[in-house]
């Protein structure tokens, strides 16, 4: 259809300036386009965003046929126009954000967060016919190490589109991670939900044609249904979520269905192994802190170090921090990690002050640091004992662990601010992603989610997202840094884009103390400073 803009001369706008029309100067189509708004004097200024239009703000005098509109009256408008062109950039921008903190980049389905959310109200109607599946592909790792992720990824892809052909266009779908996925059938009785998961599986299984190859993939499929003991009020989607990965991790050799059954606990009971055996732990030197090196754009001098927690238990191995802290924080010890990342922290950085180094460190805090009003305390004697000057301290902290009980976190957060200690919001667009919030917030960093740093390359909402971010932060004059910088071309992207800060696989791994000496020696020049400091400057 015809734009009826087209045939209005006053929404003709070339340029991007305000337009001034008056009834005694105009033409015969102006004069018209006038009197049909009833106006003596018309303003008309364009909405644009990044050369794009998105509507017209006009202003018309209707009484006054002797004074009209005057200069400040035309600056005016403009002013009000731009800000009003902002605010629904911004507002599309959130919206953005909101969509990718529910959806997986990749395959364009729900992520976690995302299925938590939308499974809840089907959960509460079909309690005792719900069940969710747990989908693992076990051929990622072997696809991706032979022939990289973007093959790995290609199956991801290919394996989703058939989880979804299979299930049907209304079922909620989740990417979790890898190649593991998450359903949530509604309607579905439990003695069916075997059969259900068996036809899921099948179709799961057949060769997927990668680069001239066909790659056999075996689909693994654990599901948890709803007790009858369970009413729409208490069914946990989380729950019901954990649960599956338990009978998915219990599936072995030909029997690759299994449902939950409580006697599939042996995960819980590891859980509460390292629970019960952290402490010892941490007195045995089995947890350790490694360092991960930030560095400046563009000079790539090091700004800083994030400390971050190892396990290597006895029984269970080398312990990620996603299977160790969840369990760790549920059982009310987190204070105990974080005084020992903290106290570790600053003896490290202690030692560089000592031989002439500012260094930052980064220490995470959780949910639960935040509701312990003494905290703020503890750590100003943290400092003084150390003699750390708390600006070389920074606390990372995610939106959704300050969101999920503000009325608390806030004074600790504005009670820490006030001590001298940097603030930086981690994992920014994955949580509530807001303006408002972040405004709410006493921060002075930002940092983008390493999933936009790393889909960059190849995706370009994603390039758009942290180009949105980096503008927006530094409008509310804050440091951005992006993690999960891997590739030179995203160093250069975001040098480009005026990030402040990098961190990633490019610059370091996370390193152990001596190999972080090692690091900063050999990818370091030591030139003076101010006050005897030193300044480290990457040269690679």
């Amino acid at each position: 259809p015809a734009d009826p803009a087209a045939d209005d001369p006053l929404l003709r706008l070339p340029g991007a300036h305000v337009r001034h029309f008056r009834i005694t100067e105009a033409n015969p189509d102006v004069r018209a386009a006038l009197l049909d708004r009833g106006a003596q004097e018309a303003l008309v200024v364009p909405l644009r965003s990044a050369n794009q239009l998105l509507g017209v703000v006009e202003a018309h005098d209707r009484l006054s046929r002797w004074r009209g509109f005057g200069k400040y009256d035309v600056q005016l408008l403009g002013t009000m126009a731009s800000h009003l062109a902002t605010s629904l950039d911004n507002r599309r921008l959130l919206a953005t954000l909101r969509h990718d903190a529910y959806h997986d980049p990749l395959t364009g389905h729900l992520n976690r967060l995302g299925f938590r959310q939308v499974a809840k109200e089907p959960l509460r109607e079909f309690a005792t016919n719900a069940v969710v599946l747990r989908i693992d592909l076990d051929v990622f790792s072997t696809v991706s190490d032979a022939l990289g992720y973007a093959w790995a990824d290609r199956m991801v892809i290919a394996a989703a589109r058939r989880i979804r052909d299979a299930l049907g266009p209304d079922v909620p779908l989740a990417r979790l991670e890898g190649a593991s996925f998450a359903a949530l059938l509604v309607g579905c009785p439990p003695e069916d939900a075997h059969a259900a998961a068996e036809r899921l599986r099948e179709g799961l299984s057949a060769p997927y044609p990668v680069d001239r190859l066909s790659v056999e993939a075996n689909a693994m499929i654990g599901y948890a249904t709803t007790t009858p003991e369970e009413s729409g009020d208490v069914v946990d989607v989380e729950g019901l979520l954990q649960r599956a990965d338990v009978a998915v991790r219990a599936t072995k050799g030909g029997e690759e269905v299994r449902g939950y059954v409580p006697s599939m606990g042996q995960i819980f009971l590891r859980r509460f192994q390292m629970v019960t055996q952290f402490r010892q732990s941490l007195e045995d030197g089995q947890v350790s802190v490694h360092y991960q090196p930030k560095i400046t754009l563009p000079n790539r001098q090091v700004a800083g170090v994030e400390a971050l927690v190892r396990w290597v238990h006895p029984e269970f191995g080398r312990l990620g921090p996603d299977e160790f802290v969840p369990a760790i924080e549920a059982a009310g010890l987190i204070g105990v990690l974080t005084s020992f990342v903290l106290g570790e922290a600053l003896k490290r950085c202690r030692k560089w002050l000592d031989e002439g180094l500012r260094i930052s460190v980064a220490v995470n805090l959780s949910v639960r640091n935040l509701a312990d009003e003494d905290f703020p305390n503890k750590v100003a004697r943290e400092l003084e004992h150390h003699g750390i000057p708390p600006e070389l301290l920074t606390f990372e902290l995610t939106e959704s662990g300050v969101m999920s009980d503000p009325q608390k976190a806030l004074p600790i957060l504005r009670e820490l601010h006030s001590l001298g200690i940097v603030l930086a919001v981690d994992d920014f667009g994955t949580g509530y992603s807001s303006l408002a919030y972040l405004r709410q917030l006493p921060v002075d960093q930002v940092k983008i989610d390493k999933s936009f740093v790393l889909g960059m390359g190849t995706d370009l909402g994603d390039l758009a997202v942290v180009r949105s971010i980096v503008e927006l932060g530094h409008s509310l004059g804050l440091t951005v840094v992006a993690e999960g910088v891997e590739e030179d071309v995203a160093r250069d992207q975001l040098e480009a884009m005026g990030c402040d800060v990098a961190q990633g696989y490019l610059i370091s791994r996370p390193l152990p103390e001596d190999r972080l000496e090692a690091w900063l020696q050999a990818r370091t020049a030591r030139s003076p400073g101010r006050h005897s400091e030193t300044v480290l400057t990457l040269l690679t």
